[in-house]
């Protein structure tokens, strides 16, 4: 308990302990050199930004759960106060670094911190002499703090000057003597209720002032409830501190399985080093031999080079000797006989002593020992256990349109430090297979293109270099049921938001021109043009609305769903890739695949609204003009992905509406079809 009754500044016992508003205590000679004057020039900043500031000090001491007065003056401004006057000194707490806003009183200001004074006695701290008005009226020397008052006498008196100077016996029998205590230094008088709105202590004068509106209580009976309280966090504070003490005994006891785990340990490294060793002794004793035996079948190659060498060589002498013997024939005729022979002989013979092999070369070998030395060097310790289950933080687990976000923590210690990554693992929305969307060693993953109006299944597990460790539980997340989405940029241009980019060609003669924020779009000629959103749907139902902002009268605008690769160049619905509705000022037409059908009456004008629903539970696709059905159900056995879709040209502009509910008749209508 020493720790909390020295300053945390000057480390010696509290001396005449202040209160801070977030809960620390200071020695007032600390909490005077700790503040700083604000400079008249600050003046006007400080002033600005000081309600907030001296908010986020009530803040604080409430969050501290204890205070003490009713908001001194020398805090600048109180929670009752119309006006929040320019603080003139700031202090800094050292322990939790909130900043106190002071007026021009200081730190000196500050309210006594009584409680920490009664125990630093307690305990045979020096606390220093009290301040004036809190010292005994009757001490000779060195004055004490007065524990009580007399109501008669009007006089202080600590516990040995009430003894020798105020017995409660004789004439003095009758007077009362009041224990003193925290008082209002507003108003002088001791506090008497709680007022639980503000968080303070108030006297009858308060009360009347500035808490009349305010839900109070007799101050006896607050105290109770929060020494209840206060009792009631050290029990589990209590708890907590035998929980750690058992773990530091645990802690203590895995001292000697450590040791005999660290000398196993060290015998492996020398028997694996030895047996590395080993098997390096016996590397080494078959390179040499195989260093040996190719010296020896070099020599023997050079040796039977040498002797086909010389063998050519007599040869060739005897016949230069034979040839010039012949030269001296002087009968023409015998020398003519061999003459010829032996000059091609000699050709031939001269021939073979150029076509020789070279001599052998030494061995162009050298031991390459990089691989090794590699290894040796990256030689190193691996976990003998999997880790244990990593732990999914529900709190920080969220998903969001068609996109989720999974956080975890690692597996608890000792388990944690052998980690080496994560695989994160996610089922298919409909209670399918679980596969692997991430591996890494991150612990936050976020997946993006899943689908709507589904509940995905995630689980993780951590891996190291012994194996994979169990999964963590299993969360279900689900993701929105209503889709939200834009017009594809990658379909045209993007313009201003309501600019005609398109009619002044920003989008190219025959393109289309989308607003800045991806919902307007319009087409710069007469040739249709298809523009598709920036996301598949592939579960739920969807309705959405095209509002159409502008409508010539002549256009055949066509309104549907499309797969990725329909044709862009012509009119929704013309190839087998698009189903669609086409419409004109008094009539309309359902199209798939270049084939009409399902005429119904009504046309569109000008700010009407198209709406799609789509299905995809029932696999349907139906259409409304102003939220009215329009037609029966267009399209039906759709399944797979499917964009949302409109072919416009120049006579056409339309607004996207994404994420509508459908009509109420529309949806009776879809489940009278079941």
């Amino acid at each position: 308990m020493e720790e909390e009754l020295r300053c945390y500044i000057c480390k010696e016992f509290y001396r005449e302990p202040v209160l801070l508003p977030c809960g620390h205590a200071l020695c007032r000679a600390c909490a005077v050199n700790l503040q700083c004057h604000v400079h008249e020039v600050d003046n006007s900043t400080a002033s600005s930004d000081y309600q907030e500031a001296d908010k986020a000090s009530v803040s604080s001491e409430t969050d501290s759960g204890v205070v003490c007065g009713s908001r001194p003056n020398s805090y600048a401004g109180t929670p009752a106060a119309p006006a929040y006057p320019a603080p003139s000194f700031t202090l800094t707490c050292p322990l939790c670094n909130k900043q106190v806003c002071l007026d021009e009183n200081g730190a000196e200001g500050l309210p006594p911190f009584r409680v920490m004074r009664t125990i630093v006695e307690r305990f045979g701290g020096v606390t220093g002499a009290p301040p004036a008005e809190e010292a005994c009226q009757m001490c000779e020397g060195e004055r004490r703090a007065a524990i009580v008052r007399c109501e008669q006498c009007s006089v202080r008196y600590c516990a040995g000057c009430r003894d020798a100077w105020h017995p409660t016996r004789g004439p003095l029998a009758q007077h009362e003597l009041r224990t003193l205590g925290t008082i209002c230094l507003d108003h002088g008088s001791s506090p008497v209720l709680y007022c639980n709105t503000c968080l303070v202590p108030i006297c009858q004068c308060c009360l009347t002032e500035k808490h009349s509106t305010h839900e109070t209580q007799p101050l006896s009976s607050a105290a109770r409830a929060h020494k209840t309280e206060l009792s009631q966090s050290l029990q589990q504070l209590s708890e907590q501190a035998k929980a750690m003490t058992e773990y530091i005994q645990l802690v203590k006891g895995s001292g000697d399985k450590i040791n005999e785990s660290s000398e196993e340990l060290e015998q492996q490294i020398d028997q694996a080093c030895s047996e590395v060793i080993h098997a390096v002794e016996i590397r080494r004793d078959e390179l040499l031999r195989a260093a040996r035996n190719t010296r020896s079948q070099t020599v023997a190659n050079m040796r039977m080079l040498t002797s086909q060498a010389a063998q050519k060589l007599r040869e060739a002498t005897a016949l230069l000797h034979f040839s010039i013997e012949a030269l001296k024939e002087t009968d023409h005729a015998a020398f003519l006989q061999v003459g010829n022979i032996l000059s091609v002989r000699a050709q031939e013979t001269a021939s073979k002593l150029c076509s020789v092999e070279p001599p052998p070369a030494p061995p162009a070998l050298t031991l390459d020992t990089e691989p090794v030395l590699r290894t040796v060097r990256t030689m190193n310790f691996i976990e003998c256990i999997p880790p244990g289950a990593p732990s999914l933080a529900v709190e920080a687990c969220v998903a969001r349109g068609c996109s989720c976000t999974l956080a975890w923590r690692p597996p608890a210690p000792p388990a944690r430090a052998a980690v080496r990554g994560y695989v994160l693992e996610l089922d298919d929305g409909l209670g399918g297979p679980f596969r692997e969307v991430y591996c890494g060693r991150e612990t936050v993953c976020t997946i993006d293109g899943l689908h709507y109006a589904s509940l995905y299944s995630a689980r993780v597990k951590a891996f190291n270099g012994a194996g994979e460790g169990p999964y963590s539980e299993v969360i279900g997340l689900q993701t929105s049921p209503v889709a939200w989405f834009t017009w594809d940029a990658r379909c045209g241009s993007t313009a201003g938001a309501g600019a005609a980019a398109g009619a002044a060609g920003g989008a190219g003669e025959c393109g289309l021109s989308l607003s800045a924020d991806g919902l307007s779009a319009r087409a710069a000629g007469w040739q249709p043009r298809v523009a598709l959103a920036d996301q598949p749907l592939a579960r739920g139902l969807h309705y959405w609305r095209l509002r159409l902002d502008h409508y010539d009268g002549d256009a055949d605008p066509a309104f549907g769903v499309a797969r990725a690769d329909v044709a862009r160049d012509k009119m929704l619905g013309s190839d087998a890739l698009g189903w669609a509705m086409y419409i004109d000022g008094s009539r309309s037409w359902f199209v798939h695949g270049g084939a009409h059908g399902g005429r119904a009456a009504g046309g569109v004008a000008a700010g009407c609204t198209v709406g799609v629903l789509l299905d995809l539970t029932r696999g349907t696709l139906r259409f409304t003009v102003d939220d009215r059905p329009q037609g029966e159900v267009a399209f039906t056995g759709l399944r797979g992905a499917f964009y949302p879709a409109v072919s416009l040209n120049r006579g056409v502009a339309v607004t996207l509406q994404p994420g509508v509910p459908p009509p109420p008749e529309l949806l009776l209508s879809q489940l009278s079809i079941d």
